[in-house]
C-alpha cells in the first residue's frame, strides 16, 4: 500500500468553545508521511485540535494551509483528504458489531472491496475473527482495527485520538509501531496522546496544562513488547530524524470540546452527533441508502457557521489524492 500523503501547516490558531478557550496560539508544521503527535493533559483540546488541522473546525485565530490550500475555503477539500480513524468522542467503531459487520459498513460508506480491506490489515499486523464482537477484543487490536478500516481507502491524511487510552504496557509500542508504519506508506498521520511516542518520530505539538505543564517525552528507541492476539512478529526500524516540537499558550482552564461548533457539512457532522441504536447494516439496504445519500449530497451546499458560503467552498476539486 502506498499514497501520498498532504502537508498540513498552522500558525497562531486558536479555538474558542462556549466556555471559554480550548487551546490558544497552536502552530504546526507537518510533512507529508509523517507521524505528528499532539499532546497534553486530558482537557487541553487535543481532540479539538486534530478537528481544527482537519478542516473540521473553524479557528477563531490564525491560519491553516492543508495540502497547499488555505482553509476555511479549502476545508471541504481538506475533510475529502484527512479521514478520521478514532476520534473521540463521537467517531468509534461500534462495540457492539462484529467485525464483519464493521467491515461491510466501510466497504459501502467508502467504496473499498475486500482486498482494500485485507491489505489495510496485513499493513497493520492484525487478522480479526470475522465473527468477534467489536467490544470483546483487545483494546490495542480494536484500535489498529480502527486505523485498518480507516487506511482501507487509502487516504492522504489518517487522524487517530487517545492512542494509548485503555492500553497495557505491552500493546503500546506496538500501537505506536503500527502508526509508523502506516506513515511509511505515505499517509500522514495526526495522533493524540497525553505523553509523546517513546521514540524520535515526527513532530510533537504540546498542549499545555492549566498551570503550563506539558508531558514529557522519553526518547530512544521503543522495547520489544508482546505481541497482540494473532499478530506475527514485525520489525518496524524508526527514524531517527530529531523531533520538532511546537508548543502552545497555557488556556486558563481544561474545557471539553463542545460538539455544537463543528462544520455543519452533513457528510461530517453525522459522525459526532449523539450516535442512534446501533443497527449491523444490511447490505441491499445499506447500498440504497448509500446510493440515496449520494444523490442527496449531491444537491447539497456546505455553509460556515460563521461565514457565508464563499465560491471556493462548493468548487469541484476533483480526486482528492
Amino acid at each position: 500500500m502506498s499514497t501520498e500523503g498532504v502537508a498540513i501547516t498552522a500558525r497562531g490558531i486558536s479555538v474558542r468553545g462556549p466556555l471559554g478557550p480550548v487551546f490558544s496560539n497552536v502552530d504546526a508544521e507537518i510533512r507529508p508521511g509523517e507521524l505528528a503527535t499532539v499532546t497534553g493533559p486530558s482537557g487541553t483540546g487535543r481532540t479539538a485540535l486534530l478537528l481544527t488541522l482537519s478542516g473540521r473546525l473553524r479557528p477563531i485565530t490564525g491560519t491553516i494551509e492543508v495540502d497547499g490550500r488555505s482553509l476555511p475555503k479549502g476545508a471541504k477539500r481538506a475533510r475529502t483528504l484527512i479521514a478520521p480513524a478514532r476520534l473521540r468522542p463521537g467517531f468509534e467503531l461500534e462495540g457492539r458489531w462484529r467485525v464483519r459487520e464493521a467491515v461491510r459498513e466501510r466497504r459501502i460508506t467508502t467504496k473499498v472491496d475486500n482486498d482494500d480491506i485485507s491489505d489495510a490489515f496485513d499493513l497493520v499486523g492484525i487478522d480479526p475473527e470475522p465473527e468477534a464482537v467489536i467490544d470483546s477484543l483487545h483494546p490495542g487490536e480494536r484500535l489498529l482495527l480502527a486505523v485498518a478500516l480507516g487506511m482501507a481507502a487509502l487516504p492522504a491524511g489518517l487522524l487517530v485520538d487517545d492512542v494509548e487510552l485503555g492500553l497495557p504496557e505491552a500493546a503500546r509500542t506496538r500501537v505506536w509501531a503500527a502508526l509508523e508504519t502506516v506513515a511509511r506508506t505515505g499517509t500522514t498521520v495526526v495522533a493524540s496522546n497525553t505523553d509523546p511516542p517513546r521514540f524520535e518520530a515526527g513532530p510533537v505539538i504540546r498542549l499545555p496544562g492549566p498551570n503550563g505543564e506539558t508531558p514529557h517525552r522519553a526518547g530512544g528507541t521503543a522495547p520489544e513488547t508482546a505481541l497482540l492476539p494473532g499478530q506475527e512478529p514485525n520489525t518496524v526500524e524508526f527514524d531517527a530524524e530529531t523531533t520538532r516540537t511546537f508548543h502552545a499558550e497555557a488556556v486558563t482552564e481544561p474545557h471539553t470540546f463542545d460538539t455544537e461548533v463543528l462544520s455543519p457539512d452533513p457528510a461530517q457532522l453525522a459522525l459526532f452527533e449523539p450516535p442512534a441504536p446501533a443497527v449491523p447494516p444490511d447490505s441491499e439496504a445499506a447500498d440504497s441508502e448509500a446510493a440515496d445519500s449520494e444523490a442527496a449530497d449531491s444537491g447539497t451546499n456546505e455553509t460556515s457557521p460563521e461565514a457565508e458560503p464563499t465560491d471556493s467552498d462548493s468548487e469541484d476539486y476533483g480526486d482528492p489524492r
